[in-house]
């Protein structure tokens, strides 16, 4: 608090920061803490939520309402002021293009995945670290022409093949030892969704969290958003592709009308 001043404020109640969009595909929980959607000591979701990734431009929460006034006849001004209806938006730019964050902004259909397929798997001649960019293989001519290559559970891109050592793209993930193997990818996997023109739009929890300057967390809870009708567009260009999307917020039926949109969960020191 300022003192001796004419200004009074509270220096630690000026929050900015990023937040962390969430989707869930249950409206029916109601979460009532931040741990029934997030661990808030590993930050890993619980089951039925997934991340919308990175934005830009931040996340834009609206909220408003209009009024009807009430008229008489004995009074030149209105005598009262109701609410006739409320809006409640959310929305933003996702930068993470995957199919399933395309499939949620342009109302797309069932995903279906097919399996990767492979060669023989091979052991590794040599042990493998985490963070290289080479693997030694017992035998590499299983892997002449291969653009990918599987090691242990991870899938990566070739770089060139010199007899048995295979060079990557990028660093592995994880450590390997001679009782693991590498096996050429013969088919990459596919993940495959139609778009049409559906009479209904899907339903979902929408979550966001977001961490206060002394790092207590602030999770806001919306019970039911559709995505909105607003043109969604994404462009094939130099620049890294952009989806705009916004949610319209629903009213739950079942909850006083106070408290039937949004719920806010706030920690405190």
């Amino acid at each position: 608090m300022a003192k001796n001043s004419v200004y009074k404020f509270e220096k630690k109640n000026i929050q900015g920061g990023a937040g962390r969009l969430i989707i869930g595909t249950d409206i029916t929980k109601r979460p009532k803490s931040i741990s029934d959607v997030m661990d808030p000591n590993t930050y890993e979701l619980v089951g039925g939520y997934r991340d919308l990734g990175a934005t830009t431009d931040g996340i834009s929460q609206s909220r408003g309402f209009d009024t009807s006034d009430v008229e008489i006849d004995q009074s030149t001004t209105p005598i009262s002021t109701t609410i006739s209806s409320w809006t409640n938006t959310i929305s933003t730019t996702l930068m993470e293009s995957t199919i399933e964050n395309r499939q949620l902004a342009f109302i797309g259909g069932t995903i279906e995945e097919t399996p990767a397929t492979y060669g023989a798997g091979v052991a590794l001649a040599s042990t493998v670290v985490k963070g290289a960019t080479s693997v030694n293989v017992a035998d590499g001519a299983s892997f002449a022409n291969i653009k990918f290559v599987k090691i242990g559970d991870e899938i990566v891109q070739v770089a060139s093949i010199s007899g048995s050592v295979i060079k990557l793209k990028k660093p592995l993930e994880k450590s390997y030892t001679t009782s693991d193997k590498a096996a050429p990818v013969t088919k990459l996997g596919t993940k495959t969704i139609s778009y049409g023109s559906p009479a209904n739009i899907p339903s979902y929890q929408l979550v966001l969290i977001s961490q206060k300057d002394d790092g207590t967390l602030l999770m806001v809870v919306y019970y039911e958003v559709k995505s909105s009708g607003d043109s969604s567009e994404m462009s094939y260009n130099k620049e890294k592709r952009q989806i705009p999307i916004g949610f319209t917020v629903y009213a739950q039926d079942d909850l006083p009308e106070d408290e039937n949109v949004f719920k806010e969960i706030e920690e405190v020191l």
